[in-house]
């Protein structure tokens, strides 16, 4: 007989307006603002307020010497973008007329250059490209045929693009420069022994394509000139919309550190007057129901939805106050070396908050420091207990690799087995897998890409 099992679950069950409040701590602040308009045309009851309205602010915080408040001046805000006049397609579209192909020949060329990836590669076959042509177009066209069309879109600037392959993206900017002899080896190399040249194999390539040392190493000079992305200096028209807009700002003065909310661009709302009056006026008149039911609705959400946005901000505030309060050695340096271990559960225990909505808050908010750009979440790490007893961040275990593999020597990189010996005379005993999952976290290849001539 089967033992019967009792399974208890316990829940905390939402509602409406929890779920919603936490999809606002967690969209960014340009989200924020698209937000704030499409609640603005949903619901005629709220309506942006004056400047000269009072609106309830959070709270500052000031302790030793270090002020955190929020701010609205506009100068502290400062957008980052990639933002072109032109997507690459569009760029190429341009071209075109250069080429003097007939109206099918354009018709395809311009499919093609559609089907082109934000680094100006051609990722899909030339297969599938044929069968979309005849199911969009009614087009019908072979493989064979589609070859010199995209040859020809090769030929435009920038070059490299329409490349099916890294190999192939190399290779059409190397032929297009003069051919003196580097440039010679390089083509050479790519062509006929590209796996040896992506794993550094220069024993191999010397003794197949009978190269010195010397002619090694200003082929791959001229190789390392390329741009193996010729398309990522464009951006697409979606792309070119999206700003990377820090929601902190980080500001030092005479040893002060003072971080900023940066909301300047974010409405101040409020629920209508007009509307409330209106209300007033059916309640008091015992006017028609529905609509008394329907403006009660819609006053509520607007008042919910103006004071969910200033809770909004004060729960941002209390959590960059407090991780700010956990790592100030850092932000008063910069120095990553003095990152202390912090887990979501310190900041939630600090400020009286679920993980969850700590998690929330970090996971796609920016802070503008004078060292850099960072997300929220990148101050957060686990605890390495030195032998001595102290626990510090492997941040700071990280920064020491770091530090050793900029500066080996690179015609003798160290194996993950050396790093592992390098950090135990340093007094981190790393396990050698440990060291590789941190090495591939700093975005460092295994010893032998690392090799130079």
């Amino acid at each position: 007989m089967q033992k019967q099992r009792l399974k208890q679950e316990i829940g905390l069950k939402l509602s409406p307006q929890q779920i919603q409040f936490l999809g606002l701590l967690q969209i960014p602040l340009l989200s924020l603002e698209k937000r704030i308009e499409e609640e603005l045309e949903n619901n005629p009851a709220l309506e942006e307020q004056a400047e000269n309205d009072n609106a309830q602010e959070p709270n500052e915080q000031n302790w030793e010497k270090n002020s955190f408040r929020n701010t609205n001046k506009e100068d502290s805000v400062r957008e980052f973008t990639h933002q072109r006049e032109l997507s690459l397609q569009e760029f190429l579209l341009q071209q075109l007329p250069m080429l003097n192909l007939n109206e099918k020949e354009a018709s395809i060329s311009e499919f093609i250059i559609g089907c082109l990836d934000d680094n100006g590669f051609l990722s899909r076959s030339l297969l599938s490209i044929t069968d979309d042509l005849l199911f969009k177009m009614n087009l019908e066209i072979s493989e064979y045929e589609l070859v010199p069309l995209l040859k020809n879109i090769q030929t435009l600037d920038p070059i490299g693009v329409g490349a099916r392959d890294l190999q192939e993206c190399l290779l059409i900017q190397l032929e297009n420069k003069p051919a003196t002899s580097s440039v010679t080896n390089a083509i050479e190399i790519l062509t006929k022994e590209y796996s040896a040249f992506s794993n550094k194999n220069y024993e191999k390539l010397g003794r197949e394509l009978n190269l010195n040392q010397e002619a090694l190493k200003a082929a791959y000079k001229e190789i390392g000139s390329l741009n193996p992305k010729p398309g990522a200096s464009f951006s697409t028209q979606e792309e070119g919309n999206n700003f990377i807009t820090p929601d902190f700002s980080l500001e030092i003065q005479n040893d002060e550190l003072k971080v900023v909310l940066n909301n300047s661009k974010v409405k101040k709302l409020k629920s209508s007057e007009y509307y409330k009056n209106m209300l007033k006026n059916l309640e008091d008149t015992k006017g028609d129901n529905e609509a008394i039911l329907f403006l009660k609705d819609k006053i509520e959400g607007a008042n919910w939805f103006a004071n969910a946005l200033i809770q909004r901000e004060q729960t941002l505030l209390n959590t960059m106050n407090c991780i700010v309060e956990i790592q100030l050695d850092y932000f008063k340096s910069g120095d990553e070396r003095t990152l202390k271990p912090m887990k979501l559960m310190d900041i939630a225990e600090k400020i009286d908050l679920d993980i969850s909505t700590i998690s929330r808050v970090t996971n796609s908010k920016y802070i503008e420091t004078p060292y850099g750009t960072f997300l929220l979440k990148d101050f957060f790490s686990d605890a390495y207990s030195k032998e001595d007893g102290t626990t510090i961040s492997n941040k700071v275990v990280k920064s020491h690799l770091k530090e050793i593999i900029e500066n080996e020597d690179k015609k003798r990189p160290f194996s993950d087995e050396d790093l592992s010996d390098k950090l135990s005379d340093k007094g981190y005993h790393i396990a050698r897998r440990t060291v590789a999952k941190y090495r591939e976290q700093l975005d460092f290849p295994v010893a032998r890409l690392r090799r130079t001539l």
